[in-house]
């Protein structure tokens, strides 16, 4: 399984991980993108691999993963409109107009 989430300023790819099913591989493409959604204080938990496809990875716990987007939703998800709400810039920006113009045509229109 596969879950790609997206914030107002992330982008992270979660996924079990393989030897530890009681973990999670968290993945960002830019490692601002894990300190934007972890905190801080996952900063010396993030690691690189110049291989893989999400280059900076985390690996923790379900139980600390379900904790951070709980709180995430109950702290700041204060938006009711998504696009409207993004005040991001450059290239995660384009990023995020692309994919939700990709799903408008999955959509149909």
């Amino acid at each position: 399984m596969i879950m790609w989430l997206f914030t107002l300023n992330s982008f992270v790819s979660v996924v079990r991980h393989r030897d530890e099913p009681e973990k999670l591989l968290v993945r960002a493409r830019r490692r601002e993108d894990l300190l934007e959604l972890l905190g801080r204080k996952w900063a010396e938990s993030i690691f690189e691999d110049d291989f893989a496809d999400y280059r900076f990875r985390v690996i923790m716990l379900e139980t600390d993963f379900q904790d951070i987007i709980f709180n995430y939703i109950h702290n700041k998800l204060t938006y009711d409109n998504f696009k409207a709400a993004q005040r991001s810039n450059g290239k995660f920006l384009d990023f995020l107009h692309k994919i939700w113009g990709l799903g408008l045509r999955l959509q149909g229109k």
